[in-house]
């Protein structure tokens, strides 16, 4: 059925890092969306009304603000319970606590519970597009893409490929992990909403061959995504120039065995060398900032002005478990604090942009979601505050809507999502903690 949504629209016409004005708010607006789950228009909520068809319904959320699905473009899932652990730093934090946790997952009926509580947390918070890290062990990873299948989340994982410095069950071969990314690029390669991602851990988890064969798996099966680490802390960079000498850079590692590219997700880049920066822009790769996850590790600041001059696509992850939230849009505070520490002072626009439109241009689904153009998928929430005093009395001292906004990313609560829509479908269910 064709169905009208009315409330405060919010989106991005474009991107308000080049074309200030790009943010548009409709206080009185309505979203159109087919019985396909596709949007027809968006606008003044009078005029929607008067083109809609007879038979259409209308679902009105009042003063609540629409918002275009949330991406979370970083996060582990076999870290799932390891939120808040207590750290000197990277490299001991994933000897003394992550690896450990991962190997939980060797457990089927384990994974699936968690596979199910993280999806249904991630939905019930607005995101319905995420880029995870999949568990070491092939039936775990499979438990995750079923949830997200089961409930609509747009997903984007593959299994965690590490082939040293690290505990011999989670280890793979290059050969078994051709095998199995094959295999799940198969099984999953009809459904528009789950895409594969090569996912080598990071540099120094992996052998020459372990990411060789990421370069040719990925020449050979072109749709398939790769995402891994890069630049986290300064000794990690270290280790892995020492573990790769040949290297110009840490980049030059990934570079060398052509896992570069336009579906390559890279995440954290805090301590980029400026020829790091060139190659980047000039690959087409991505970067995903994470900032409490930065923040809690002590890696560093991001610097996103050095980003965003190069033309590097950006988004925003969680990074769950070295990330303290699994809500991506209280990100968007942590991200503005980091900035102001560096001297910069991000829009509304361009914090907003960091997990809708520009999020989808990092993943290249920027013609699938991110705004709310006609033709896009219907993916969006609705963040209802109605109820919460103090935030009615301060959104009401707000200069304008885009004011609001702002607050509304500092202030809101994960429990205020009232509803997620995937494809025009409501998706968001409960959970089950493992």
């Amino acid at each position: 059925m064709t169905r009208a949504y009315l409330g405060t629209l919010a989106h991005l016409r474009r991107d308000p890092f080049q074309y200030p004005g790009a943010l548009e708010i409709i206080e009185r607006g309505a979203l159109w969306v087919d019985e396909r789950g596709r949007i027809v228009a968006f606008g003044d909520a009078g005029r929607i009304r008067r083109q809609l068809p007879p038979d259409a319904e209308i679902v009105d959320f009042g003063r609540a603000w629409l918002l275009p699905g949330l991406v979370d473009a970083h996060l582990h899932f076999p870290q799932y319970h390891v939120v808040a652990a207590a750290n000197r730093g990277l490299l001991s934090w994933l000897r003394d606590s992550v690896y450990p946790a991962e190997l939980a997952f060797r457990d089927p009926r384990y994974a699936a519970g968690v596979a199910d509580a993280l999806v249904s947390r991630l939905l019930r918070s607005g995101v319905t597009t995420a880029v995870m890290f999949g568990s070491q062990f092939p039936e775990a990873t499979e438990a995750l893409f079923e949830a997200a299948r089961r409930r609509g989340l747009r997903l984007i994982a593959g299994i965690t490929l590490m082939d040293r410095d690290g505990p011999e069950p989670l280890r793979t071969d290059p050969e078994t992990a051709w095998r199995i990314a094959e295999r799940l690029v198969q099984r999953y390669g009809d459904d528009p909403r789950l895409r594969y991602a090569l996912t080598p851990r990071f540099a120094l988890s992996c052998s020459p061959e372990l990411l060789r064969m990421c370069g040719e798996f990925r020449r050979r099966y072109p749709q398939v995504y790769l995402q891994t680490h890069i630049n986290e802390t300064r000794e990690e960079i270290a280790a892995v120039l020492r573990a790769f000498p040949d290297a110009l850079h840490y980049l030059d590692v990934y570079d060398r065995f052509g896992l570069l590219g336009r579906r390559t997700l890279l995440a954290h880049n805090i301590h980029p060398q400026g020829s790091e920066m060139r190659a980047l822009a000039e690959s087409g790769s991505s970067v995903c900032h994470c900032p409490s996850s930065n923040l809690f590790l002590g890696s560093g600041l991001f610097p996103l002005r050095r980003h965003v001059q190069h033309g590097v696509p950006l988004a925003v992850g969680t990074d769950v478990g070295a990330g303290l939230h699994f809500w991506v849009w209280e990100e968007l505070s942590e991200c503005h604090k980091i900035q102001r520490l560096q001297g910069e002072a991000p829009t509304v626009a361009q914090l907003l942009h960091l997990v809708t439109l520009g999020a989808a241009q990092a993943l290249a689904l920027e013609a699938e979601i991110g705004n709310f153009a006609p033709g896009k998928a219907a993916d969006f929430w609705v963040l209802d505050v109605a109820g919460d005093p103090y935030l009615d009395q301060r959104l009401r001292r707000c200069q304008s809507l885009e004011d609001q906004l702002f607050v509304l990313m500092h202030l809101a609560r994960p429990d205020q999502c009232r509803a997620v829509f995937a494809a025009g479908r409501p998706c968001a269910g409960e959970a089950v903690e493992s």
